[in-house]
């Protein structure tokens, strides 16, 4: 990998360019990193009528339950005010990706993964929490993560 580095005092905005022969796994992962780095934004939570702005990284996933969303800390759940969906669309080219119908999961939490039997996988977050990867999300998953034949 070779790394180039040019100043330019003419430019207004830093631009990152990144130049392969193929998208693979570690290319995502710089991506990845860089789109950590450069992206600022809280995630706006509620908890006994007080709103806070959590870092991204804070929150391990988010679940929706009885038509509510909450944001899952170490040791807090938030609610959320959007949808999973909005969640997603805000948030899964970063750090976020969807593992079950109603679960999005931090993919910086996961501490290891371990399939099972049926097709699902279980992944144990860096609390020891565990949650299951369901069927329909797992090649996506894998994909995501750089792991498998789907790179």
């Amino acid at each position: 990998m070779i790394i180039n580095i040019i100043k330019n005092n003419n430019i207004k905005e830093t631009k990152i360019t990144i130049e392969c022969n193929e998208d693979d796994s570690i290319i995502n992962k710089i991506v990845s990193s860089i789109n950590n780095i450069s992206d600022t934004q809280k995630i706006i939570c509620e908890l006994n009528g007080e709103t806070y702005c959590l870092e991204q990284n804070d929150i391990l996933y988010f679940e929706t339950v009885d038509r509510k969303t909450f944001g899952y800390t170490s040791n807090t759940i938030y609610e959320v005010p959007f949808k999973l969906y909005e969640i997603e669309d805000k948030y899964s080219n970063i750090l976020f990706f969807r593992i079950s119908k109603s679960i999005i999961v931090n993919l910086n939490r996961i501490k290891c993964i371990k399939p099972e039997l049926n097709g699902k996988i279980l992944a144990t977050l860096d609390n020891d929490e565990k949650l299951y990867i369901s069927r329909q999300y797992v090649s996506g998953f894998k994909k995501k993560i750089g792991i498998g034949g789907n790179k």
